[in-house]
């Protein structure tokens, strides 16, 4: 290839590279373009004031997003764009349909609009007040700002709005228990104490989809009757952090509250039951830790069962000791296999450690002859299997089909036919 012939080539890379860079470049802006409604790009800010009380509300617009939030008193919540933009679509109805001539009743509300380059000022009785609210879906007998009303129709419902993508930490807590997940090198761990266990990713989306889904269906300002919270989700980003919690009014409805403003959301109790399941499969692990194991040791009243791995040769050595009468056997890899599964399938259900249990089922020891075993505690409570492990204060609840599902393999490698669980 000639000299002539890279420089062209060369040349030809770079101009697909800078096209390619501002076609990209292009794109992106479209996107935010096409988030903003055209008729608002010109509004910075507009002001609504009840000229009789003297409250306002207070709709801005940030230059750098160009996403809205609604202020008043001391509060501050994202916008509703698109009730911002019926709202001045029907006001500039209004003003192209007004008489220059016209005898206006007595003022009650006053509308202020800010732009680039101009700002009016308008001033407006309730009936005409009524028609430029209209189509935010207010009757005649709602246009009453004390209420909250008319600012709760500008409010973005999402009650998840601050911490989104970059949520790195978050807390999931009741009346009786406390759960924290953390992000690490872009896996999500279960974390309790010295305890880590990983989260499925499909999980997390689906908890973290629950959630930033999450709208309600309407806002108050006052609630009667409050009662303490069932549930509370913690989010925390790079920046900033918000706690929303929900409780219970009746069969139909609850409330959740986020700690950044002063309002109650109103939302269906299915929709709370739907992030309770997301919430539910979180805490379903995989406690065992099969991976990296090298033996098993089971102790039973009486009993004590071992597999210990033969030098990595696919083959185990198996120990059974009853009233002090040991018997050793070599079992195949398969066989381990069959018995390893029964953990690994098996997922457990976090609940409250301030659960009490009478004496110890069985316990299971991984890698016991290492210098870092793990010791899990078996208990029953009627119909229901726990685990623990003993250095944690923290149980799970696991089918109680477990038990005889892991005897039975385990028995099946003695002598002693008689002592088979069935």
């Amino acid at each position: 290839m000639t000299k002539r012939k890279v420089v062209v080539l060369v040349f030809l890379n770079a101009v697909v590279f800078v096209l390619a860079g501002y076609w990209m470049y292009f794109k992106a802006n479209m996107r935010e373009i096409d988030v903003e409604s055209p008729r608002l790009q010109p509004i910075d800010e507009i002001t609504i004031r009840n000229l009789k009380s003297d409250r306002k509300i207070l709709l801005q617009k940030s230059p750098k997003t160009s996403k809205w939030k609604a202020t008043w008193e001391d509060n501050s919540w994202p916008a509703n764009g698109f009730a911002i933009e019926r709202f001045y679509e029907k006001l500039e109805t209004y003003l192209n349909q007004k008489s220059p001539n016209e005898i206006l009743p007595e003022h009650c509300y006053e509308i202020t609009i800010f732009a680039k380059k101009f700002s009016r000022k308008m001033q407006f009785g309730v009936e005409d007040f009524n028609f430029v609210f209209s189509d935010l879906g207010l009757g005649a007998d709602e246009l009453q700002f004390p209420d909250g009303t008319i600012l709760s129709k500008f409010l973005d419902p999402k009650i998840f709005p601050h911490v989104r993508k970059d949520c790195k930490i978050f807390k999931i807590k009741s009346k009786k228990w406390e759960f924290v997940f953390t992000k690490r090198q872009g896996k999500w761990f279960l974390d309790h104490s010295d305890l880590r266990l990983e989260v499925k990713d499909e999980l997390i989306l689906n908890f973290f989809h629950g959630i930033f889904s999450l709208e309600s269906r309407d806002i108050t300002f006052t609630h009667d009757n409050m009662q303490e919270h069932t549930l509370s989700i913690l989010l925390y980003g790079e920046n900033t952090s918000e706690r929303v919690s929900f409780l219970n009014v009746n069969e139909q409805t609850c409330l959740a509250e986020n700690d950044a403003v002063d309002l109650f959301f109103v939302i269906e109790r299915e929709q709370l039951t739907k992030i309770m399941d997301a919430i539910e499969d979180l805490l379903k692990v995989y406690i065992f830790p099969t991976k990296s194991c090298n033996d098993i040791s089971i102790i039973t009243p009486g009993e004590y069962f071992n597999f210990h791995s033969l030098n990595n040769q696919n083959k185990w050595q198996f120990t059974y000791s009853k009233n002090g009468e040991p018997e050793v056997k070599e079992i195949s890899q398969e066989d381990m296999d069959t018995l390893l599964t029964i953990f690994t399938k098996t997922a457990s259900m976090v609940v409250s450690p301030l659960l009490f249990f009478d004496d110890k089922s069985f316990t299971v020891t991984f890698n016991e002859f290492s210098d870092n075993p793990q010791v899990f505690s078996f208990h029953r409570k009627g119909d229901q299997l726990f685990v623990g492990t003993d250095d944690q204060d923290i149980k799970f609840e696991i089918v109680s089909s477990f038990e005889a599902k892991l005897f039975h393999n385990i028995r099946r490698h003695s002598r002693r036919s008689k002592d088979l669980l069935l």
